[in-house]
This record gives C-alpha cells, sequence and structure tokens, in this order.
C-alpha cells in the first residue's frame, strides 16, 4: 500500500480505501491514489552524487590495506642485520 499517495492529503494522515470497482481511493478526501515510481531521476541523481563524493575515499581505503597487508623489507643492510639479530633474540 506504500506504493500509493494521495497528492491532496498529508502524507502522516493518509489511509487508503478501495472502491466498489476496485481503485484505491483516498480515506480522507475520497479521490484515487497516485503510484510512486520506485526510481525517478531525482533519486538516479543523488545517487552519482553521492558515488562522486564517495569513490576517492572508497580507492584509497583499498589502496591503504593492500599496503598494509603487503610485508615490507627493509632496503639497506644494516637494518636488515638488526631485523634478523632481534628475530633471533625474541625465539
Amino acid at each position: 500500500m506504500s506504493q500509493y499517495y494521495c497528492p491532496f492529503c498529508s502524507s502522516r494522515y493518509q489511509f487508503h480505501k478501495t472502491s466498489s470497482n476496485g481503485v484505491l481511493i483516498c480515506g480522507l478526501c475520497g479521490d484515487p491514489l497516485i503510484k510512486k515510481t520506485s526510481l525517478n531521476s531525482r533519486r538516479i541523481i543523488g545517487v552519482v552524487a553521492a558515488l562522486a563524493f564517495l569513490a576517492p575515499l572508497l580507492t584509497m581505503i583499498i589502496f591503504i590495506i593492500a599496503d598494509f597487508t603487503k610485508e615490507k623489507r627493509p632496503k639497506n643492510s644494516e637494518s636488515l642485520v638488526l631485523l634478523t639479530t632481534y628475530k633471533t633474540w625474541k625465539i
């Protein structure tokens, strides 16, 4: 029933009735109800705008997670020696 609405009455006080010929009518004013479209242009534009702002954030989070999962090896040999000695002492 929420797919139908009365354009003349407030949405808070709407209740629906079925007329004798099977048409849904407003319980307050008696006008026939209008069917809402589930996908309209305003909703599509809103989703595209939200994705335009959220896409860089999501890609940044994905690259940061991928960067943390990679194990980075030290470049210089001195830190490599310290790392291996630290691991052997940790046993």
